[in-house]
């Protein structure tokens, strides 16, 4: 699963929890992503997070955010390229 997929099943899940603030960093997510800006992307799942309110389903949520966080800074440890 690619990171902009699991970025669109984690707006879903906010569009299903009404977390409309939220909703407007998941969709700079999924642009960050996009433009493979990983220091954008991580620090959009951060304020996603901290915008969740409490309970079971912002939990299950949560779950999805870290795993997503596990992919972004894998990427980031992967780096760019070597150059030819």
């Amino acid at each position: 699963m690619t990171a902009i997929q699991e970025a669109q099943r984690l707006r879903a899940s906010l569009r299903s929890l009404r977390a409309h603030d939220a909703l407007v960093d998941a969709e700079l997510l999924l642009k960050a992503l996009a433009r493979e800006d990983l220091a954008e992307a991580a620090a959009a799942l951060h304020r996603i997070d901290a915008q969740l309110p409490q309970g079971a389903l912002a939990g299950f949520v949560r779950v999805r955010i870290r795993s997503l966080a596990g992919m972004v800074a894998a990427m980031q440890d992967d780096g760019p390229p070597p150059a030819a």
